[in-house]
């Protein structure tokens, strides 16, 4: 995933100035200059900073609770309710883990920008829905990757946000409309849903409308039913309420449980559209296939995206005070559309070439001499490989840039087996 300079580098001052207001005049602090006080930070910010760490990190799985927490509290609670300062909790979420999903989110819109994603004429409103949406990271997401990244959605547009906490629903319904406006989405319009979804009566109720945009950040994550189950539910809810040509986006955490479980709702999913005939239903992102999943097929494995970005200046300054350091961004996604179109038109960058020979790197390119090692995954499945780049920009079928995390490789010629590839030629790289 190749995140363009101008989307990587738009949450300097000018961003911290928006969020400093916007917290100000929603009482969450006592004035903008506070967020340049280490006093505040240390005092009002960072241990909650550092709380909500660690419990992510407990609630996914990956680290055990403390002997003084309860292992079996439901995130709703943990998330506010059982602390001493409430307010100042949903500060610190909002101040340091809202921004970074927001720009996940936009990160995945310029990746289908850049493969030629536009958005259908058809749609001439913008309808869409974010699920779990908190302070609306996933759809401010969108506002961002839409002003520096266009796909062309309309200028008129309405999102329904659905939470199940109150006060953090009012306050993205907030947020959600003063980005919007920062950003020049000035007819985007929210509705606003105080509910808890209720995954065993389906993802909306039977006379809940279509909606041309879905989107999920960070929500999946939240259900503890099995990746087969929550498959079923997802195709039934696209079949009744996404509307044909919609998309669909899927925001994950990159820790190995919860992005291994995002891959095996990707699998039901394609055995659902394989069982019943689905031909609608296409995965784009980020697999450009439906083979079976490369990193599925070893039980320590995963796979994830990894995206830089230029921090706002407050935001490096809790990252110095927290012992953290959010310099790049991981996380797991799923970009699904309803069209019947074959994924070459869709993605049009691809067009023109053969939709079974695309390998996108998806670890880091490591050198190794005068070639560079990385891991490659495509319709073969995954595979370690090898390549040398070459400092003659015209020489045939070698393109001269060295590659990075998340290329896709085009009509590459592969020697060798999974545990050892040499890349002999590329026709293009994307």
């Amino acid at each position: 995933m190749r995140v363009p300079s101008n989307l990587s580098t738009s949450f300097g001052v000018p961003f911290q100035e928006l969020i400093a207001g916007f917290a100000t005049e929603q009482g969450l602090m006592p004035s903008p200059e506070v967020l340049d006080s280490p006093r505040f930070l240390a005092r009002s910010i960072i241990p909650h900073v550092r709380r909500l760490s660690a419990m992510f990190n407990r609630q996914l799985g990956e680290t055990k609770p403390t002997p003084d927490e309860e292992p079996d509290s439901s995130l709703d609670e943990a998330y506010w309710k059982k602390s001493s300062n409430p307010e100042h909790f949903r500060l610190a979420y909002f101040l340091y883990f809202m921004p970074s999903n927001l720009y996940r989110v936009a990160a995945v819109w310029s990746e289908l920008a850049r493969l030629g994603y536009r958005w259908p004429q058809s749609a001439s409103k913008l309808r869409a829905i974010e699920f779990g949406a908190g302070p609306a990271a996933g759809a401010c997401g969108i506002a961002a990757g839409e002003k520096e990244c266009s796909l062309g959605l309309p200028k008129e547009g309405n999102w329904a946000l659905i939470e199940q906490d109150k006060a953090m629903l009012q306050l993205g319904e907030k947020w959600a409309s003063t980005y919007f406006a920062d950003r020049g989405h000035t007819s985007w319009e929210t509705r606003t849903f105080h509910r808890k979804i209720d995954f065993a009566r389906g993802m909306l109720p039977p006379s809940a409308p279509r909606f041309n945009l879905w989107v999920m950040s960070y929500f999946l994550n939240e259900s503890s039913l099995p990746p087969a189950e929550l498959a079923r539910i997802l195709v039934e809810g696209w079949e009744k309420h996404l509307d044909e040509e919609g998309l669909v986006i899927m925001v994950e955490p990159a820790l190995r449980t919860q992005s291994r479980k995002l891959l095996e709702i990707r699998k039901e999913i394609l055995a659902i559209r394989e069982k019943r005939g689905l031909e609608w239903l296409q995965i784009l992102l980020p697999c450009l296939g439906h083979q079976a999943c490369g990193a599925l097929a070893d039980a320590e494995d995963w796979c994830h995206e990894d995206v830089s970005w230029w921090r706002p200046p407050y935001f490096k300054k809790i990252d110095q005070m927290a012992s953290l350091d959010r310099k790049s961004l991981p996380f797991s996604y799923l970009v699904i559309t309803k069209s019947m179109r074959p994924r070459n038109e869709i993605l049009s960058s691809l067009s023109g070439f053969e939709s079974s020979n695309f390998n996108r790197l998806v670890s880091p390119a490591h050198p190794e001499g005068r070639e560079q090692e990385f891991f490659i995954c495509g319709q073969d499945g995954k595979r370690r490989a090898r390549y040398r780049a070459t400092n003659q920009a015209n020489e045939e079928n070698h393109p001269s840039s060295e590659l990075q995390r998340g290329d896709i490789l085009v009509n590459a010629v592969l020697r060798g087996d999974v545990r050892s590839t040499r890349i002999e030629k590329i026709t293009d790289v994307k």
